[in-house]
């Protein structure tokens, strides 16, 4: 109601700006994540909800510690040190109470702007990671390397004849198609590497602390078992297969640049298909 008589979206970058406000004023600020302070605007509603609720409970609790302090000093003034030193102890134990409660609610709202967070950069078909991850994550190498080579190896993968595969056989036979796609590459990719989906089926593989050679075996290996890999649908058995183009970082590489190389690989692997190329 407070929000409608002052014009105020229910948006979560105002509530951003009112809890800062408070944390401030609480001088809290500086204990929090600050991945907390930086609401996304395409949150889902129950988040927002939650992100209200708790702006509402610590503005709630701010009013009570200050109500609370002035009645204590209202006390203070006629009675004797005993009943000051017990006045005290109440109002620290109650203090101490209501802070405990904020501090959970917050804690709490912290871990669900984390997993929220984390999902924004998940592909919600797949659960392969997404386009905003692969531009975050690249950006951060290509940072690092400006100056130097880095054993870093950048692969576009292409499912082939997926187009056929939706056509004949639907749209939820093609969404299997590229789970499944995902599902083998994770099972063949070391921790430190990752798969994005970056277009419809088109996919990139960032193998990061890794030479030309030991790419090359991967990504090979990737393409032979989705050539192994076989779905059945009804009484039809589904090949599946993909191209990939695989690319080396060079110092100074831009995103434009090393992605550029990997399509020029990608080309001539599709020209054959159920392979992969190397462009250097």
């Amino acid at each position: 109601m407070s929000l409608k008589k002052a014009n105020k979206p229910a948006y979560p970058l105002y509530y951003r700006d009112v809890f800062v406000n408070i944390t401030r004023e609480e001088k809290i600020l500086d204990q929090l994540n600050p991945r907390l302070l930086c609401i996304e605007p395409n949150l889902s509603e129950e988040l927002i909800n939650k992100t209200a609720d708790t702006v509402k409970n610590i503005n709630q609790t701010s009013n009570n510690i200050k109500e609370e302090s002035i009645k204590l000093l209202e006390k203070i003034e006629p009675v004797e040190a005993e009943e000051v030193k017990s006045l005290v102890i109440q109002y620290s134990s109650k203090l101490l109470d209501q802070i405990n409660k904020m501090q959970n609610k917050i804690n709490e709202l912290e871990m669900e702007l984390d997993r929220a967070y984390k999902e924004l950069l998940v592909d919600p078909l797949t659960k392969a990671f997404n386009r905003k991850a692969f531009e975050k994550d690249i950006n951060e190498i290509l940072e690092a390397g400006k100056n130097r080579d880095l054993d870093m190896a950048l692969a576009i993968v292409d499912l082939d004849h997926f187009k056929e595969i939706n056509d004949t056989y639907g749209h939820l036979v093609g969404d299997f198609v590229l789970k499944k796609l995902v599902e083998i590459v994770r099972r063949l990719l070391r921790k430190e590497h990752k798969i994005y989906r970056i277009g419809g089926d088109e996919f990139v593989i960032l193998l990061n602390r890794t030479d030309l050679k030991a790419a090359e075996v991967i990504i090979e290996r990737i393409v032979k078992t989705m050539e192994k890999t076989k779905m059945k649908y009804k009484e039809h058995l589904i090949d599946i297969t993909i191209s990939v183009g695989l690319t080396m970082h060079k110092s100074g590489d831009s995103i434009e640049g090393i992605v550029k190389r990997a399509d020029m690989a990608l080309y001539e692997a599709k020209k054959s298909r159920n392979k992969y190329a190397v462009e250097l």
